[in-house]
């Protein structure tokens, strides 16, 4: 437990036939802590599932951020690019410093004073196994307990435990990965889900700014017999959109890609914000705000016109240097590698070059957004994407199949050509 921090309590009601977390009772300490997960930044959670996951990832974000930790500084623009990438900037840290737990490691923990940071008043809440939160008054509390079978309180096991750093960390990764994150949590013996990435059409078309008119372009080498993406070749444009990935909040994420294949922890977590504002029990609408749409801090510039997150008047910047290509694989791991490392690579895995072809697309917003909500809920992003991108394809490029020897399609796909070491502007702003 960090400095200055102060456990906190939960009980938690076990069915022990059933081995599942039925419900919790927490105080508003504990559930201000569950609200703050949605202000930390999709790097700080990488960074946090690193001491804590397991070795489970967190879709493909946990490539995105071990790219960053593998790449060289010299590939940076500014050797602080990459901290700020590793250790994100928290546009609201003021508030997270003033829980009795601090999960952003960047703004050492006041330990808590007894004040609200988000909620209006002091109450006892009820917790469901998927994080549904709820005031705890008797007429919802009997309407809860029906619903999820509860026909005595009396047969369930009582269990209180204490949370602090670690045990919120886990939490919010199960929450991230499982529908059930109490039962994952404190009962154990559940899988997290694979991929909740089951229908690319599940993004919320109103969220998407129509501003944008950028699109970027990417090779894709495709396994023709089983449709699976390979690998992409892409340039720097397509990196800083994934690296960017990392700056965005939690809640903003959630606003951005909410749909029915995200796991139900974290969204009905989301949800619960709406209805305790609707009842009154947060602070403001500001508060609400903080929580539900969450900015990116000021800390950083533009590097993507891909997505819809930054402020207006913000002026441009970029993580890295100009480079000439990169190489992304399915689960979005970025490096630098040469073309004939890479098809030799699939030779050794035992995909032959005839059964491989090249798909020159466009990414643009929708793709974009898509490619946001498949790092967080999905280990094969570009394979869970390619449907849309065939979709996309422009009418005047070709397929590229390789020949059975490999030879002259093969100068089609040149990857990473020399790189160099043109100057650029820094990521961050005094």
């Amino acid at each position: 437990m960090g400095f200055n921090e102060k456990p906190v309590q939960l009980k938690v009601y076990v069915d022990k036939k059933k081995k599942k977390v039925m419900f919790a009772v927490a105080e508003e300490d504990f559930v201000e802590i569950l609200l703050s997960f949605f202000t930390l930044p999709l790097g700080t959670i990488a960074k946090l599932s690193r001491k804590h996951a397991n070795d489970i990832k967190l879709g493909s974000l946990t490539s995105i951020y071990e790219s960053v930790v593998d790449l060289n500084h010299k590939h940076f623009s500014h050797d602080e690019c990459k901290d700020a990438l590793l250790n994100p900037f928290n546009s609201s840290i003021s508030h997270c410093q003033k829980l009795k737990v601090n999960l952003d490691e960047r703004g050492a923990s006041l330990g808590g004073d007894g004040d609200a940071v988000f909620l209006k008043t002091k109450a006892n809440f009820i917790i469901t196994d998927d994080l549904h939160v709820f005031p705890f008054m008797l007429d919802t509390s009997i309407v809860l307990f029906n619903s999820l079978g509860v026909q005595s309180i009396n047969l369930l096991e009582e269990r209180r435990m204490c949370f602090g750093f670690e045990e919120f960390s886990d939490l919010l990764k199960w929450s991230l990965l499982t529908n059930n994150p109490l039962t994952n949590l404190v009962i154990g013996g559940c899988k997290p889900c694979s991929s909740f990435f089951t229908n690319p059409k599940l993004i919320d078309s109103a969220s998407i700014s129509s501003t944008s008119g950028k699109i970027q372009m990417i090779k894709l080498l495709v396994h023709k017999s089983n449709k699976n993406v390979l690998c992409a070749q892409v340039e720097n444009g397509f990196v800083e959109l994934l690296f960017s990935f990392l700056t965005i909040p939690l809640g903003t994420f959630v606003r951005l890609t909410k749909g029915d294949s995200s796991p139900m922890g974290i969204i009905n977590l989301y949800d619960s914000i709406s209805n305790l504002g609707d009842g009154n029990y947060l602070k403001s609408e500001d508060v609400k705000t903080v929580l539900l749409s969450p900015k990116l801090s000021d800390m950083y510039q533009i590097v993507t016109e891909l997505l819809p997150i930054y402020e207006e008047n913000i002026g441009r910047g970029q993580f890295l240097k100009e480079q000439a290509r990169f190489i992304v694989s399915d689960d979005l791991e970025v490096t630098i590698s040469q073309s004939i490392d890479i098809i030799s690579k699939f030779n050794t895995l035992g995909v032959p070059v005839g059964d491989m072809e090249v798909l020159e697309v466009t990414i643009g917003e929708q793709e974009a957004l898509l490619l946001l909500k498949a790092s967080l809920t999905s280990t094969s992003a570009l394979t869970d994407c390619l449907d849309l991108f065939r979709k996309k394809l422009k009418d005047n490029v070709p397929v590229i199949d390789f020949a059975e020897d490999g030879v002259s399609d093969l100068e089609e796909f040149d990857f990473l050509e020399e790189e160099n070491d043109i100057d650029a502007s820094f990521v961050m702003v005094d």
